[in-house]
């Protein structure tokens, strides 16, 4: 119980500090194709304690953007451990990078829980947990996803989500070139 607390205050405190525009992007090049790899890699033994394969498909070998690569990390840290929780009944998460002149789709799915329509809209709310008597089994402060739109939002972006009998698709796209006179923007030297 006290490491749950633990990451709810750690939840908490990010998601305040994100969402009071109280962090200044340090903004840099970042190797997504690099990034999604290493962060699958760390998951390793996450996949293998839940008898998860998972797979990293992308049309280019590498797209470096211009983002906050800390921040960019515990988006996809967040999206990829949500999938591991909610997706081990499908044994197999799929990242894909799609990768054009000036934007990049990331797409992460699971074939676990599928997500009621009518929830769908609700899960990037804050505390937002999916139907409790499907998940009170996951541990999860509620924060993971309404963190990870705010890195998104900060960085210009979209995300959204699909779910059905095909799997659980959440679909970031980003701007490869950020514009630079925007707020909270530190460029990284």
């Amino acid at each position: 119980k006290s490491k749950r607390l633990q990451q709810l205050i750690e939840d908490l405190f990010s998601f305040t500090k994100l969402g009071g525009g109280k962090v200044a992007l340090k903004i840099g090049r970042v190797d997504i194709v690099r990034l999604l790899n290493q962060l699958l890699e760390e998951f390793y033994p996450s996949f293998l304690a839940q008898n998860l394969s998972y797979e990293l498909t992308s049309n280019v070998p590498a797209k470096v953007i211009s983002a906050d690569s800390n921040l960019l990390a515990r988006l996809f840290d967040n999206l990829i451990n949500n999938a591991i929780k909610y997706g081990a009944d499908g044994k197999r998460v799929i990242v894909r990078i799609d990768a054009e002149e000036d934007m990049v789709t990331v797409r992460v799915k699971n074939y676990g829980y599928v997500i009621p329509e009518d929830e769908v809209g609700q899960i990037f709310n804050r505390f937002y947990r999916v139907d409790q008597s499907r998940t009170s089994s996951v541990s999860g402060s509620g924060l993971g996803l309404a963190i990870a739109k705010n890195i998104v939002d900060m960085h210009g972006g979209t995300i959204g989500v699909t779910s059905d009998l095909n799997g659980t698709v959440f679909t970031v796209k980003l701007k490869c070139e950020l514009d630079a006179d925007r707020e909270n923007f530190d460029i990284a030297q």
